[in-house]
């Protein structure tokens, strides 16, 4: 006999953002990030509001540069591997956008 409990599950409200002819910028990523990260309570109380706030944009500061440094990495590492393949030009072109 095998035993189930129910599950439930939700994904809460979710928005589409989108940009014209462009991908979305790390700081637009990071927004998107910290808004899902942290809410804020509109029936907290104010001294709790504004502590959240506080915190809320240095999360969003501290993702914003943890992703700037990890598309870094990332430029060097795709050039680094071009480079590898004989491609040198073409890494130059990149590391220079």
């Amino acid at each position: 006999m095998i035993n189930t409990d129910p599950f439930e599950s939700s994904l809460g409200t979710l928005g589409v953002t989108t940009t014209n002819n462009r991908g979305h910028s790390v700081e637009e990523v990071a927004a998107m990030a910290t808004e899902r990260l942290v809410s804020i309570s509109d029936t907290a109380p104010e001294p709790i509001k504004a502590q959240a706030h506080v915190f809320k944009n240095a999360t969003k500061k501290v993702i914003s540069y943890y992703m700037n440094e990890a598309v870094k990495n990332h430029i060097c590492t795709i050039c680094n591997q071009l480079e590898q393949q004989g491609h040198k030009d073409l890494a130059n072109i990149i590391r220079r956008l």
